[in-house]
């Protein structure tokens, strides 16, 4: 009996020397900063990636401000190019048109004159951006060119009658819209977009609005 409490002393002894381990450190919470950077240059994780692809057809009006003969109502077309910079953010370059029909005025016998088409087309760079996973906006800039035909009149010396003369201006523009996707279909977006151009020149403001029936392919 006195051997056996002799070894268990013996074996308690460095039990009771040890210290207790320290806890396990908690793990680290993660940076959101580090993360944000970390994925800077990873490729979007959105539905939209790569090169995006945007047609859009509608209605369209031009309104002049200083320019004779330029307003009307017609169509408009919009095609866009770009690129997915962000999970939420599109670069892209855009080619956007409007048409509109006139009838210039009546010659000084009284005469109609045929109808005419002047047209705005416009070559601009932006940014579209994702405000919710519907909704979005854009801004953009470049160059407008407005062509009136049939906006400006001349008596010819020579025969003494009406010359229906054309106008061509060209000069910087800018460009703001919304629009909102209403169904995807795997990489094909369907939805409705607005937007106003507007392009100046040396005799005024020529502006033009849309209102569109547009699908972007991602």
């Amino acid at each position: 009996m006195t051997a056996r409490l002799a070894a268990l002393v013996v074996l308690a002894g460095p039990l009771a020397r040890a210290e207790p381990r320290p806890p396990a450190p908690a793990p680290a919470e993660p940076d959101p900063a580090a993360d944000h950077a970390g994925e800077a240059n990873l490729e979007s994780t959105s539905p939209r990636r790569g090169v995006t692809f945007t047609v859009s057809v509608g209605g369209g009006m031009i309104l002049g401000l200083g320019v004779d003969n330029s307003t009307g109502r017609g169509g408009a077309l919009s095609l866009r190019l770009g690129h997915v910079a962000t999970p939420s953010t599109v670069i892209a370059f855009e080619i956007m048109g409007t048409g509109a029909l006139h009838r210039p005025a009546k010659d000084p016998q009284g005469n109609d004159a045929p109808i005419e088409t002047n047209t705005v087309t416009h070559l601009l760079a932006g940014a579209q951006h994702w405000i919710n996973s519907s909704l979005w906006v854009r801004a953009a800039a470049g160059l407008g060119l407005y062509q009136g035909r049939g906006v400006r009149t001349m008596q010819d010396p020579v025969t003494n009658k009406t010359v229906y003369l054309d106008d061509t201006r060209l000069g910087p523009a800018v460009l703001g819209g919304v629009g909102f996707e209403v169904l995807r279909v795997r990489s094909a977006a369907f939805g409705f977009e607005t937007a106003m151009a507007a392009a100046i020149n040396r005799e005024g403001v020529v502006a033009s609005t849309f209102l569109n029936l547009g699908v972007s392919f991602d």
